[in-house]
This record gives structure tokens, sequence and C-alpha cells, in this order.
């Protein structure tokens, strides 16, 4: 048993061995690029807020008022245009005064989120929603489509720009780089977003802004012998 243990002992240093002079020196490097991107689709956000005495009044209120917005979005936009439920709630009001809160009615809210490709009809949208009855704008966002090209070329500067950092700190350690170890990535788009207001006697102004992208990659980069 004792000459058993001494060989798994040796086999276990001689692997720890073997590891230590696999390992490489490496250097670690992060590069990071951004693209501004023009948006080619938006996405608004409207609804309905209804309050009765009953859960039940609350929610025909909602679903009428809320139904001649739609009804007004899609004869504005035709076919042209994705408007769908994106939340709907009923919360009870409670009066909070004295000792006891008691429940003294309901509220119902209706969120629908309409998206378009057309960008100059924004403003309109959120203007023919408040006249047709919603009382809520959550806000506009903006967004691509199809980003695709643009993610590729902010990950290939970004790469490009990481290589020229590990080459810098190479150089600043009077060593040379070898080949590419390990590489990561990670992107994040950066939509804009505007808290539409509550439109008047005038049409409702938007700027769309422009889509950032924003990319890193982190590379190791062997040191060269």
């Amino acid at each position: 048993m004792k000459i058993g243990r001494l060989l798994i002992g040796f086999a276990f240093i001689s692997v720890l061995c073997a590891q230590t002079a696999m390992r490489v020196a490496s250097i670690t490097a992060v590069g990071q690029a951004s693209l501004s991107v023009t948006p080619d689709m938006a996405q608004v956000d409207v609804g309905v807020s209804t309050q009765a005495a009953t859960a039940q009044d609350a929610s025909q209120q909602n679903a009428t008022q809320a139904g001649t917005v739609i009804s007004a979005l899609q004869a504005l936009l035709g076919t042209t245009a994705s408007i769908k439920t994106i939340s709907y709630s009923v919360s009870p009001v409670y009066n909070n005064q004295g000792q006891n809160s008691t429940i003294v009615g309901y509220v119902v809210t209706n969120i629908v989120e309409v998206t378009l490709t057309d960008l100059t009809l924004v403003g309109k949208v959120i203007d023919t929603a408040i006249q047709s009855g919603a009382n809520r704008v959550q806000g506009v966002s903006f967004g691509v489509r199809d980003n695709t090209t643009a993610v590729a070329q902010a990950l290939k500067t970004a790469a490009a720009s990481a290589l020229s950092q590990a080459a810098a700190i190479a150089s600043g350690l009077n060593v040379h780089t070898g080949s590419v170890l390990r590489a990561s990535e990670g992107v994040n788009t950066a939509n804009p977003t505007v808290l539409a207001p509550v439109a008047g006697g005038a049409s409702t102004p938007i700027e769309t802004g422009m889509v950032v992208i924003q990319a890193s990659v982190t590379i190791e980069v062997a040191i060269a012998p």
C-alpha cells in the first residue's frame, strides 16, 4: 500500500510539473469601440388608464376607450405598423385616511406598443393616440431592425484596438507579442429614448437621435520567446 501511495504521489507531482511547464507567459488587453447608426424603426408606448368604483366598470370603460385608441392608430398606420398590448393591470385604490384602509375604487391600465418603420409618423402617432382617448404616454425608443453589419464592424475595430493595446504593453516591457491565446467579446446597444410630452394644439416634435453600438474585445496574447 505504501508503494502504491508513493507512485500516486509521484504521478501527481509529474502532472503539476507538466502543467507548470505548459503555462505560457502572456499579456491581457481590452479594446473598445462604438459605432453610431441611424435608426430605422421606432416603438411608441401609449395607453389608457381608467378608474371606477368597481373593477368591472373600470374594465368596461377601459375596453371602450382603449378600443377607440387602437382603431384610430390602425386607421392612421394601416398595415405599416405593429400594434400589440404589452401591459394590462387592474389595481385597487385605497382610502388611507384614518386607522383603516378601505378600497374606494379600481384603476385599469392598458398599454399598447406601436412599432413602426416610418419615423416621420412618430409624433403623429402620439397626437392621434391622445386625441382619441389615450392618457398615458410611456415613452418613445428608436432602434435598428438589423444591426448585424454594424456589430461586426464594431467588434472588428475593438479587436484591432485590443491588439494595439497588447503591442503597446509588450513594447513597454521590452518583449514581443506572439499568437492570440484567448479572446472574448461583449456588445451593448444604446437606443435613444424620448419621454414624449402630452401634446397640446401643436404637433408633438420628436428627434430620433442615433443608435450607438458599443463593443469590447478582451484578448490574451502570448509573449514571444
